[in-house]
């Protein structure tokens, strides 16, 4: 059952930062007005006024705006008597006692606001004190004979008098019998100006990145008060009276301690010094938060894809590049699960961008390629990306990409990985847990490393290390217990946090082909626009061929799936298929290998058959195909300019017409499959005049011909 609140109109609730005053309360709850803002009104319910009540962030103050609460705290350090010291607050608790007893006695004619009623009613009023507060032989402990009895000594006439009329101006508000001693003392300057200005100096001369001591920025101080005096005495002025050492001390102690610290050991480590610790952002949804960052592996490898390392000679072995690989890695904050990660040469924004495409995939065919008996399956969209202030996180290229995602970018300043806590806290997991197991890890630093030869015993191939790091992400770190998820395993947060909030939806294709996809310039024509032996057209491209008198246009592709791309006609995107069919879910990889297997048997100037094309892809072993995955992973992934070299070799489109129009009736022939070519002929063209010579003039002059096709405007 909801209490229901009851307010006056004096009193004030502050939330969030908000200050508040009641107009109406109701059986369904209240109006409140913000303080200073007129007009501005809010309501809430008693269930709504009930949960307020209880955030940290609220305060509530009865009769703020009555006057006698506001004389009640005028002048007052505290706000409340539990704040003052035990000594101090038990004073002022004897002195309301006073107060009140004096009431009662006048209120029963015993006493009257006079010295000489005062006088006579003086030990009537110290027993009734004394009862009220407990003290004296109206303590509540029993006394034992002969044990001394403390009693306060009540002051004159004129002292209570003039506590009773305070007391009752406040509202009978204890506060305002609080001893005003926290305004004794002298408060006026002690030093001219110009003395102050040079004992400020001590602060400016210690905070310096020489890094003085005190005792130097002390007397260098009171050697300025000499110069200065020096000076006086040549002009005839008055001489400054020059400060003790403990005064300048005392000036120096009460600098700002973080302003001293960023100017003698700079701002970054004066952050970290002094960064308190907090329990990080409040998150509680999957993919809410996602923390990305790059690392510099702790293990010098083999630069290299071969995985014949321990059948080369040593001669052999020696010649091979060995060095630290980057690895760019995200988690989410939630459930702590990682949702991307690769390797990289150097830290660099294209690495990035592949590593923030993994987040939206289920990156489960990885795991199985690295032969991980558990799956990956965690992606989705993002809520809020957080890097740190990177090259690769600032570039351009990175934040567009971010930006043509719709996905909220923060990137806290640099210098404070606590502001990351996350993912700072698993690579160090990373470093204690797996790096230890792999020969030739380079420690954390050169003490701990110590004679261990690190390159000598590198023995890594990329291949083998990605295998290592997706083992140990996808096998052992998803399926460990985590502190800070109350023992709970990352893969059982996630199951759980999905199933109770879900996840924010992926981006579509042709989003994702926009923000990931790299540019490309195409002309098209009555087929549509090319890429990589396969064309595409869509109903736009189809109008444009016929009234745009622009021929080129804008493509974006994607090289995990080539079935289809995103074509910019005008100032919209589409999506384009691909008019062979059968590509769907093809990998750029996949297509490469397949018409290199074609070309492999015949010249690489014949016209290729997509259905045979299509075979060789299928024929593609299970191997192979884990292999592209993995080495989608690592640096030698493909690059735009393999994209742009197999691209510029594929002069003609892959043909499926015979397929795509229905000419061709499967076949149960054994050997259909078999791989064969077909070079480009046209039975619709009649015999000239030429073709009457010989067949070897006719064969030079078919040779050294050069036929125009609208393919040659690409």
């Amino acid at each position: 059952m909801t209490l229901r609140f009851r307010f006056s109109n004096s009193d004030m609730i502050t939330t969030a930062g908000v200050a508040m005053r009641p107009l109406e309360i109701d059986d369904k709850g209240g109006t409140f007005e913000r303080v200073g803002q007129p007009g501005i009104t809010e309501a809430f319910s008693h269930q709504e006024l009930a949960e307020m009540m209880r955030r940290p962030d609220t305060t509530y103050f009865a009769g703020y705006f009555d006057r006698a609460t506001q004389e009640a705290h005028r002048d007052k350090p505290v706000q409340v008597i539990s704040e003052l010291s035990e000594k101090t607050a038990r004073l002022v608790i004897w002195r309301k006692a006073v107060c009140d007893a004096f009431l009662a006695l006048e209120a029963a004619g015993l006493v009257k606001r006079t010295q000489r009623a005062y006088e006579q009613a003086k030990a009537q009023l110290a027993s009734v004190t004394a009862r009220l507060v407990g003290e004296g032989a109206a303590a509540f402990a029993k006394i034992r004979p002969g044990k001394e009895i403390k009693t306060r000594k009540l002051p004159g006439s004129r002292t209570v008098l003039q506590w009773v009329r305070s007391y009752q101006a406040a509202g009978y508000s204890a506060l305002s019998l609080i001893p005003a001693t926290h305004l004794s003392g002298n408060r006026t300057r002690r030093w001219c100006p110009k003395a102050e200005a040079l004992m400020n100096q001590v602060i400016e001369i210690y905070a310096d990145t020489q890094q003085p001591t005190k005792v130097q920025s002390i007397q260098e101080t009171r050697a300025l008060f000499a110069e200065e005096n020096a000076r006086r005495a040549s002009a005839g002025a008055t001489p400054l009276t020059i400060p003790s050492a403990s005064s300048v001390k005392r000036r120096l102690d009460s600098a700002d301690p973080f302003y001293v610290c960023a100017k003698r050991f700079g701002v970054s480590a004066a952050a970290r010094k002094f960064a308190m610790s907090s329990n990080g952002p409040d998150v509680v949804r999957p993919m809410e938060r996602v923390e990305m960052d790059e690392n510099k592996l702790d293990v010098v490898s083999l630069l290299t894809l071969t995985g014949i390392w321990e059948h080369l000679p040593p001669d052999r072995q020696k010649k091979f590049e060995t060095g630290r690989r980057w690895m760019y890695l995200a988690i989410d904050c939630a459930t702590k699960c990682v949702v991307s990660m690769r390797l990289a040469d150097n830290p660099n924004s294209d690495d990035a961008i592949r590593a923030l495409r993994q987040i939206f995939e289920d990156k489960t065919p990885l795991a199985q390629a690295a032969e991980c008996e558990s799956t990956w399956h965690h992606h989705g969209g993002i809520g809020t990306l957080v890097t740190d202030m990177g090259p690769a996180f600032v570039s351009d290229a990175f934040q567009a990409t971010v930006a043509s995602l719709g996905v909220t970018s923060h990137l806290p300043p640099a210098g404070i990985p606590w502001m990351r806590g996350h993912i700072e806290s698993f690579f160090r997991t990373l470093g204690h847990q797996l790096m230890p197991l792999l020969a030739g890890r380079t420690f954390f630093d050169t003490i701990d490393r110590g004679d261990y030869p690190s390159e000598m015993l590198a023995c890594l191939c990329d291949d083998d290390l990605i295998k290592v790091l997706l083992t140990y992400i996808v096998d052992i770190y998803h399926n460990q217990p985590h502190g800070s998820l109350n023992g709970e395993t990352p893969n059982a947060a996630w199951k759980r946090l999905v199933a109770e909030h879900g996840t924010p939806p992926v981006p579509d294709g042709l989003t994702l082909r926009k923000a990931f996809g790299r540019p490309k310039s195409r002309k098209f024509n009555k087929e549509g626009v090319l890429f990589s032996g396969l064309s595409y057209s869509c109903e736009a491209l189809r109008e444009a061929h016929l009234h745009s008198p622009i021929r080129e246009v804008e493509i974006r592709v994607d090289l995990q799936d080539i079935g289809w791309i995103a074509v910019k006609v005008g100032a919209s995107w589409y999506p384009a298929l691909a008019n062979q069919p059968g590509f769907e879910g093809v990998s750029f990889e996949e297509l490469r290998e397949g018409m290199r297997a074609v070309r492999h048997v015949h010249a690489s100037n014949a016209q290729l058959d997509a259905p045979k094309v299509q075979r060789a892809i299928a024929r593609i072993s299970e191997a192979n195909r884990r292999a592209f995955a993995l080495r989608a992973l690592t640096p030698f992934h493909v690059t735009e300019v393999d994209v742009a070299r197999a691209d510029a070799a594929l002069h003609y489109p892959l043909r499926s017409d015979q397929q795509r129009l229905g000419h061709m009736p499967p076949s149960n022939d054994l050997l259909n499959g078999a791989i064969s070519i077909t070079p480009p002929t046209d039975t619709s063209r009649k015999p000239d005049s030429d073709d009457n010579g010989p067949i070897s003039e006719r064969r030079t002059r078919r040779k050294n011909r050069r036929r125009w096709g609208f393919n040659d405007g690409k």
